[in-house]
């Protein structure tokens, strides 16, 4: 039997790198649909906030991810 060996670290940086792309997404649908609204109406406000939370959640995933592609990050686990 050939035994497979993991980079747990590849794995959840590339977990992390597509959810972060995910969110750009969603942050641009808002902004397009901000920019589509009547400035000053609760949907504008609605878009507008939506969009701010999408590109903070984003920018978070990424400050993670250029944490665990330090070659001295303390995050590392055992494959099975």
């Amino acid at each position: 039997m050939t035994e497979v060996t993991v980079d747990w670290r590849t794995v959840a940086i590339d977990s992390l790198r597509g959810a972060a792309d995910d969110f750009a997404v969603r942050a641009q649908l808002q902004e397009t649909s901000r920019d589509s609204a009547r400035p000053g109406t609760g949907r504008h406000h609605h878009h507008a906030h939506s969009a701010t939370l999408w590109r903070l959640a984003e920018q978070s995933l990424r400050a993670r991810i250029s944490e665990l592609e330090l070659p001295s990050a303390p995050w590392t686990r055992a494959g099975p």
